[in-house]
């Protein structure tokens, strides 16, 4: 019997969504009929899945290191996140801990095609989230014209009264004068974070701070009083604060709430921020990282991003996003071009070598009966919605005629009711069709890609998106290599240029 977790959520956002309870009674009726001893139960109530700042769900992560589960069960995938990014980087944690994440109430074969039918999925509950935020924000607009706060955490340094209006909240208002007054006087922000830390002052999420957080705070011109709102869109669920909306979709009212900095320390210190964002802009150039969004520490699990240092023989780099924001990792920087060659060569060798080329080739293959299964499906559901529509033309042929009746209208409801059903049906499994393949079609891409590889760096960079699901760097100048083929890994020596490496 294996051992699970259920992973239970309930949005604030969504009042008619199914209750926690009702989730955790249908994850244990699949649980005791597929074999899954239930372990522990995490749930989050009214919380938005769009994000993962979740308590229970990034405790359901860290304890999911421990190895008391290997699954987690939740009702649907639409309750792990609404949001595939995140989505995908969370269960790649998972599957690093060896655990899978299974949905009771949607059956998700294994192979090709569930992972088409899991990404259809969670497209769907992605639109979901999106649509119901563009009839919130109707409904919000009406409130910041009032200045009022309009939901959510606080900026840090103001509290909000019974009557949704902004003051002062002075311990917290007294961090953001701090950090003003450093930064103005020419601190550096591993400076402030340092003194943050020993004062214990935290963020308004109750973090400590980091270079990006600090960024943002000195930027925000709501601590002089300027209300705004809309000012920052989203992309993926998430405030994205490097782009900007058009001026007329933006909510701005000076005077609007209590000031916390003076205007002349505000003045002091967007002149020192914009001298600094010239002097690193005449620096930089522009940097292909082929293993952008692919890599991570091998020791916090933190993404590692691309970094470049030197204002003429440029280094670049790879460095762990938490020491870089957080200073709380100490995986040293890893050299770009080191462990991208590393990679890349070991790909080559590996994946396209010709041994695991039968494999792929076999393992494509193997999904023809699945297809024939699911073209069987198709025409089915094809010939089942013509028969319903002409059960329903003869309804409303006889309606025409003056027959009519309870049973009559109740025996309509029902056909519109499932030929809707069956639409739905049928494009969940056009969706799932999977192209014609043959075995000398797959072997000719395969050696195309073998053919063009460290020719270019947009060939590498195919090569490193059609196999390489992540990399993790290690410490000890190891690296793990996850492909996207099964459950596939490698790990391998840093300093072997030649990829020759012990498989794991």
């Amino acid at each position: 019997m294996k051992n699970a977790v259920i992973y239970a959520r309930y949005s604030s956002d969504a009042q008619k969504e199914t209750s926690i309870d009702d989730q955790i009674r249908d994850c244990k009726k699949f649980a005791a009929g597929n074999g899954y001893k239930i372990v522990h139960i995490y749930h989050d109530d009214c919380v938005t899945g769009k994000t993962d700042d979740r308590d229970q769900f990034q405790k359901m992560l860290s304890d999911s290191t421990k190895g008391f589960f290997d699954t987690v069960i939740v009702w649907k995938l639409d309750r792990f996140a609404r949001n595939r990014n995140e989505s995908a980087i969370n269960k790649v944690k998972l599957k690093k801990n060896g655990v899978k994440v299974v949905s009771a109430m949607e059956h998700i074969p294994d192979g090709p095609e569930g992972i088409i039918l899991e990404s259809v999925l969670e497209g769907i509950a992605e639109y979901y989230i999106y649509d119901l935020m563009e009839k919130t924000t109707r409904g919000r607009m009406g409130v910041a014209l009032q200045c009022k706060h309009t939901g959510g955490r606080p900026l840090l340094g103001y509290k909000v009264n019974p009557d949704r209006t902004y003051a002062i909240d002075e311990y917290n208002a007294e961090t953001v004068r701090q950090i003003f007054r450093m930064y103005a006087n020419g601190a550096s922000y591993s400076e402030i974070i340092d003194e943050m830390n020993r004062q214990g002052r935290k963020t308004a999420a109750g973090k400590s701070f980091g270079k990006n957080s600090l960024h943002e705070l000195l930027r925000n011109e709501r601590f002089i009083g300027i209300y705004t709102y809309n000012k920052i869109p989203s992309e993926n669920g998430k405030r994205n604060s490097h782009a900007s909306k058009p001026d007329d979709k933006i909510i701005r009212i000076p005077g609007g709430i209590p000031a916390i900095v003076s205007m002349d320390e505000w003045n002091a210190v967007q002149t020192r921020m914009q001298k600094n964002k010239h002097t690193q802009a005449s620096h930089k150039a522009k940097i292909e990282y082929l293993l952008s969004g692919k890599i991570f520490c091998g020791e916090c699990g933190g993404a590692m991003v691309g970094q470049s240092s030197g204002n003429h023989e440029k280094y670049s780099y790879y460095e762990c996003s938490t020491k870089k924001r957080l200073r709380t990792c100490h995986k040293s920087n890893v050299k770009k071009e080191t462990i991208e060659n590393v990679v890349i060569d070991y790909t080559i060798n590996y994946i396209l070598s010709e041994k695991f080329r039968e494999k792929i080739i076999d393992l494509v293959l193997q999904q023809d009966d699945e297809k024939q299964k699911n073209i069987q499906l198709i025409n089915g559901l094809k010939e089942r919605i013509r028969q319903n529509q002409n059960e329903i033309d003869n309804i409303i042929r006889a309606i025409k005629a003056g027959i009519f009746s309870q049973s009559t209208k109740n025996e309509l409801e029902k056909l519109e009711s499932e030929a809707e059903l069956l639409k739905d049906q049928l494009l969940e499994a056009e969706t799932m069709q999977s192209p014609e393949y043959t075995k000398e079609a797959i072997s000719a891409w395969l050696s195309k890609i073998a053919a063009r590889t460290k020719k270019s760096e947009n060939e590498n960079k195919y090569l490193l998106y059609s196999f390489v699901s992540a990399v993790y760097a290690y410490e000890d100048g190891t690296v793990k290599v996850v492909y996207n083929l099964g459950d596939s890994e490698q790990k391998i020596a840093l300093s072997d240029m030649n990829g020759a490496g012990d498989r794991t």
